[in-house]
């Protein structure tokens, strides 16, 4: 017994003993191009020193330690991993009520998994997740299982479910005597919500999600995507102050001009969606730095039928004239200095995600700045820009590599050679020599 104890003892040292030169052994990548996540420019011939999961160097010259390993990526463009700013991970193609009803949260999870590994393989290597649609615990068991490492995936900020008054975010055109599954944390009152957030808070919520209004509940128009408000500013000032105090941001799903301005006053700090806002709204919202994320994308597939398993003309009309005057609105936000994130919403496509920075180009946005929207700025939002959205020293080395100039054309980004997590490369068209 003694001897077998030595043995494992022996073999369980060796093991630390080639964990530590592992972690100790520097990485050397070749940037032909290189965009930070934070500059208006590209830097030209950058190699990058990577220990462990950490950035060590960011140098234009630099000597390399003889026997390292090196990645040329002399042909490419290096960026940092980019972060969609809202997702729902465990959702996946066909039927949304199927999902729901007909599917078990470990099915769906299983579905997560794979989604995640596309997700991160197209180059986005953190996702903030808004909601996973009654799957139960789903997201925060992917999210730890990647932090894990026993799945691959990006790092995830999970709300597990938004918070919502009743009857306003559920299945619709059921009979009123069928027990759905619930897909939000339903909650009316400034208590009831400050209690469903603290439960939030203690089953490991990573942000808060609220519903300020929903089409689910009651649509106010026929001929644009529209819905009944749902909290008054009572009610999300109490969500607010329990979030915040708990350490949380808040993600309001906003669609009117008068719901962002109850979010606003009430210290949310993020718009996701909204579709008709004024350029009135997007300037205080600047002033109060809250943040916009307008998932451009995800309206446009909607009406196109690449969703949702296809769409009713009615609902085409509707949606042809929403993505309009969410375009519009998206202007409008362009002519403030409002922060612009990224996020897509693109559930049922994943790895479809940055396709949404090549809309905001086309609507007009700068593609510098379409790129930050996409880096820094999204970690800024996430409360994570100390770690990872830009590529710089002690920053946590989250990388992807594209042919072309993504500036230039943002499409580049559809075609990802290269992605390294937190210093471990998950995708690499490209062969390390040493």
């Amino acid at each position: 017994m003694k001897k077998i104890f030595i043995s494992f003892s022996i073999s369980f040292l060796f093991c630390l003993i080639i964990n530590a030169q592992s972690e100790n052994e520097i990485t050397y990548i070749k940037a032909g191009k290189l965009f930070d996540g934070k500059s208006n420019q590209l830097l030209s011939n950058v190699i990058i020193g990577i220990r462990g999961q950490k950035i060590i160097s960011v140098n234009q010259n630099q000597e390399l330690e003889p026997g390292a390993k090196v990645i040329d990526l002399s042909n490419s463009t290096v960026l940092p991993g980019l972060i969609d700013t809202h997702t729902h991970i465990v959702l996946h193609s066909g039927n949304y009520d199927n999902q729901i009803i007909k599917e078990t949260p470990e099915y769906r999870a299983l579905y997560g998994a794979s989604n995640a590994k596309i997700t991160l393989e197209s180059g986005i290597t953190t996702i903030r997740d808004v909601g996973n649609e009654g799957a139960g615990f789903a997201d925060i068991a992917l999210r730890d299982a990647i932090n894990n490492g026993i799945v691959p995936g990006p790092r995830i900020l999970t709300c597990i479910q938004p918070v919502s008054s009743t009857g306003s975010y559920n299945l619709v055109g059921y009979s009123p005597y069928i027990t759905l599954p619930n897909i939000s944390y339903v909650a009316d009152g400034p208590e009831k919500i400050r209690e469903k957030v603290r439960l939030l808070v203690k089953e490991g919520a990573d942000l808060i999600k609220v519903y300020m209004e929903s089409y689910e509940k009651k649509q106010l128009r026929k001929d644009l995507l529209t819905g009944a408000m749902n909290y008054t500013l009572d009610e999300l000032k109490a969500l607010v102050d329990e979030s915040h105090s708990a350490g949380l941001k808040v993600a309001a799903h906003t669609y009117s001009d008068k719901a962002a301005k109850i979010a606003i006053e009430a210290g949310v700090n993020s718009i996701e969606h909204g579709l008709y806002l004024s350029e009135e709204t997007f300037q205080l919202m600047a002033k109060k730095n809250i943040y916009y994320v307008p998932t451009l994308l995800v309206y446009e597939m909607w009406r196109d039928g690449k969703i949702f398993g296809g769409i009713s003309d009615e609902d085409k009309i509707k949606l042809k004239n929403t993505c309009e005057e969410h375009i519009k609105t998206f202007k409008r936000a362009l002519k403030t200095p409002v922060k612009i994130c990224f996020g897509t919403d693109t559930f049922e496509l994943p790895g479809t995600n940055a396709q949404e920075i090549e809309l905001m180009v086309k609507y007009g946005m700068n593609p510098e700045r379409a790129l930050i929207s996409a880096t820094s700025l999204a970690a800024e939002l996430l409360g994570i820009v100390d770690q990872t959205g830009v590529i710089e020293v002690n920053k946590i080395a989250d990388l992807i590599a594209v042919d072309g100039n993504p500036i230039d054309n943002p499409a580049a980004l559809r075609n990802v050679k290269f992605v390294m997590k937190e210093g471990k490369v998950f995708v690499n068209k490209i062969p390390i020599t040493r």
